[in-house]
């Protein structure tokens, strides 16, 4: 069924022929002309005709007798079809935005209605922008549906209509994943976001109308599941620091896990990151690069007051370059790429990952601990010794109390002085 547009007042829609321009051929082209009434402005869009001053005339404006031949009847008929189509992409965009009738003038015929040909898009746009693993995370989601549709026999399983995505599909998606693939309800929700986001962006494209839209309350909810805790406690982290390392790499390590959870749970990525010009009078400051891709305005930057068990791991790892744009570490160079770097800094993640897992079982430590560990255990730190989930929430970068409550005004200096004592208060001997 077609969904029938109103008619936008506000644009005005017609062919022209373009006399600026004389080409080679003595020919003028055939343009688009758009008009906006409010506010004012006009753009001229191409096509692929092109007309002398007689042969327009002879098309639109024929003989007296009003015979036109077969071919020039054809010809005239052929350009009603581009206006009208012009009209109708025109009619959908409300309020009517320039850049975005050219893009959706120029697609491909068939594919604005394929919900994979979106994902290739804003895959494509992820890669442009660096976010590798965001881009990897919705291809996963993209072949998860492929895989669907092959097992309901599909007979184009590339190829997927938004009209089909609706709340029955999507119960069917993933009682699937969870009867035949075994999957979890967390990977069914970690299939379904990018899915959403892919129809966020259809919906706000004016490509579908929300009668369509599958998701939300009385629709289509994505499943979650209540995440593991993976904080440990002031017991277990007095015994890891306290403990010598077996081999080398176990003690790089600890020393690397220890220093994301004294900088506020800084994530393995962020710490790779890091550039000499982040650190400025004993404070570090930086961006999470999570938040810069995802937010464009308002970015917070986080300060930590260093420890000096932090400053001694930046001495000891750091490659001594005083140049501010170096990276501290030397674990990824600007002469990467973004697949390179993020392939370093997996690689770093591993490393610590694998390691801690045997650093912590060699001292009767939960052997499942991870890079992602010292994050958690920093907030869960934090939050029990001054019971503010506000201070939690800037201090691990978060955008809101649900993912920490709202926005905050920010620390005092003495108050992040108290925050990083409080990060090693687990240093005294227990008794």
């Amino acid at each position: 069924m077609q969904i029938k547009y109103p008619m936008n007042d506000d644009v005005t829609v017609k062919l022209f022929l373009d006399k600026r321009r004389v080409k080679e051929n003595g020919k003028f082209p055939l343009k688009i002309c758009v008009y906006q009434k409010y506010p004012k402005k006009q753009k001229y869009f191409p096509t692929k005709y092109e007309f002398t001053d007689n042969e327009y005339n002879g098309v639109f404006f024929p003989n007296k007798d009003g015979k036109a031949k077969n071919a020039i009847s054809r010809l005239r008929d052929e350009l009603g079809l581009v206006k009208k189509n012009a009209r109708e992409v025109a009619d959908k965009i409300v309020p009517f935005n320039f850049d975005l009738f050219e893009k959706k003038l120029y697609s491909k015929k068939g594919k604005e209605s394929d919900v994979f040909y979106q994902y290739d898009l804003y895959i494509e746009k992820l890669k442009q922008e660096d976010a590798i693993k965001t881009a990897s995370n919705y291809e996963c989601s993209k072949n998860a549906f492929i895989k669907f549709q092959e097992y309901k026999k599909i007979s184009e399983p590339h190829l997927l209509d938004y009209r089909t995505v609706n709340v029955q599909f999507l119960n069917e998606f993933e009682k699937y994943y969870l009867d035949v693939k075994f999957g979890s309800i967390s990977t069914v929700g970690s299939y379904t976001r990018p899915l959403r986001a892919i129809f966020n962006i259809a919906l706000e494209s004016h490509v579908i109308t929300e009668s369509i839209y599958p998701f939300g309350k009385g629709k289509y909810i994505i499943p979650s599941s209540s995440k593991v805790k993976k904080a440990i406690t002031k017991e277990q982290l007095n015994i890891l620091y306290y403990a010598t390392p077996l081999t080398k790499q176990q003690e790089i390590a600890k020393d690397y896990w220890f220093f994301s959870y004294m900088c506020n749970g800084m994530n393995g990525k962020d710490i790779c990151l890091l550039r000499n010009e982040n650190i400025t009078n004993g404070i570090l400051r930086f961006n999470r690069a999570k938040t810069i891709r995802s937010k464009r305005t308002q970015i917070r930057s986080i300060a930590i007051n260093l420890t000096e068990e932090a400053k001694e791991i930046i001495q000891k790892y750091s490659v001594q370059s005083t140049a501010a744009r170096d990276y501290i570490f030397g674990k990824i160079s600007d002469n990467m790429t973004a697949e390179q770097k993020r392939s370093a800094i997996d690689a770093f993640n591993k490393f610590i990952s694998q390691h801690m897992k045997k650093f912590a079982a060699s001292v009767g430590v939960d052997s499942d601990i991870s890079a992602l560990w010292a994050r958690h255990s920093f907030a869960t730190t934090i939050i029990r010794a001054r019971g503010s989930m506000a201070e939690a929430m800037q201090c691990l970068g978060h955008s809101s109390i649900k993912v920490t409550e709202g926005y905050y005004a920010g620390f005092t200096s003495e108050t992040m002085n108290d925050i990083s004592k409080i990060t090693m208060d687990f240093k005294e001997k227990i008794k």
